[in-house]
């Protein structure tokens, strides 16, 4: 062998086509995990927020639950001396039969008894331990009946009720409590309806099934969501955070118990109450628990594993050389 020769390298030599289509292949698998990384950097948020109004349901119902244990007792220490100032009442309107003038005063005493004892009342329903016996129920027979309960009202204001009931749908709810809670929920409805008269009031009520997070703790599970929404006023920024408050109301008259009553059943089934958004007006969602086993969306019990879960499915797509 030549002292001058040189041996040449046996391993083959990249040709300029096989190099640019490995830029082309690495630059393709670079932007599918860009898009991979935005894409879980966006579900990661959208989970956060859910567990975060999660939490906020279960802070909320538990403050309920305490201030109802509460406001039960000083109920009852009220509803005692009530009782006796309208049995006092009613003697001493015999006494007083033949003096008119002092009659009238009478009556307005009792009238003002009456109110408080009505108010007693709506504070005793708030503060009752709700406890259901759920059965199969028609949505529409619950709505229906909510409808009816309505009924002087919705006709007063004139309103449009448009109802959508997904067909095949049953609700496993205890019928009474709920449709309280319906008729409650379509009140105020139809009363803030009555305070936008420059446009035709509307009120539609729609039942379909969705997937809602109950608590931090677990995935996603099915739900009968009744969505009732109006296009009056809606709510203010300000006040969407007390709207759910016991005694909170915007209104001249009324306890301002209307919402916090629909949040303790809702609460009673295991459900959901919430303020959808809504352009123009407002949508209140109840949501309760399908009679089927839970169904989860994500198999996470953390946001950790949902993550994990989620980046185990983005996997990027490999080239074909």
């Amino acid at each position: 062998m030549s002292p001058f020769s040189i041996e040449q390298d046996p391993r083959p030599s990249i040709s300029q086509s096989d190099f640019g289509e490995l830029v082309r292949s690495f630059n393709e698998i670079t932007s599918q995990l860009e898009r991979t990384h935005d894409t879980l950097r966006a579900e990661v948020a959208e989970l956060k927020h859910e567990l975060a109004e999660a939490n906020e349901r279960l802070r909320r119902s538990r403050s309920l639950a305490a201030l109802g244990e509460m406001a039960a007792g000083i109920a009852h220490e009220i509803r005692n001396p009530l009782g006796a100032m309208a049995l006092n009442l009613g003697v001493l309107r015999e006494d007083l039969a033949s003096m008119p003038d002092s009659l009238v005063l009478c009556d307005r005493l009792a009238g003002s008894v009456q109110g408080l004892d009505a108010i007693v009342g709506d504070v005793l329903s708030f503060a009752r331990d709700t406890r259901v016996s759920t059965r199969c129920c028609e949505p529409l027979e619950l709505i229906n009946a909510a409808l009816e309960a309505n009924a002087p009202l919705v006709d007063r204001v004139a309103v449009r009720v448009e109802v959508d009931v997904r067909p095949g749908l049953s609700a496993d709810v205890d019928p009474g409590p709920v449709t309280q809670a319906l008729t409650n929920v379509v009140r105020n409805a139809c009363e803030a309806l009555e305070t936008a008269p420059d446009r035709a009031p509307v009120l539609s009520i729609v039942v379909d099934r969705g997937l809602v997070r109950t608590t931090s703790d677990a995935g996603r599970v099915e739900h009968l969501r009744f969505l009732i929404r109006d296009n009056g006023p809606g709510i203010p920024d300000e006040l969407k955070e007390r709207i759910f408050n016991p005694f909170f109301t915007t209104r001249e008259t009324g306890t301002g118990l209307g919402l916090a009553i629909v949040h303790r059943i809702v609460d009673a089934h295991g459900g959901t109450l919430t303020l959808e958004d809504a352009t123009p007006g407002t949508t209140i969602c109840l949501s309760f628990p399908t009679a089927a086993d839970p169904v989860p969306s994500e198999p996470e019990a953390s946001l950790a594993e949902a993550v994990r879960d989620r980046i185990q499915n983005h996997e990027p797509r490999r080239s074909t050389p």
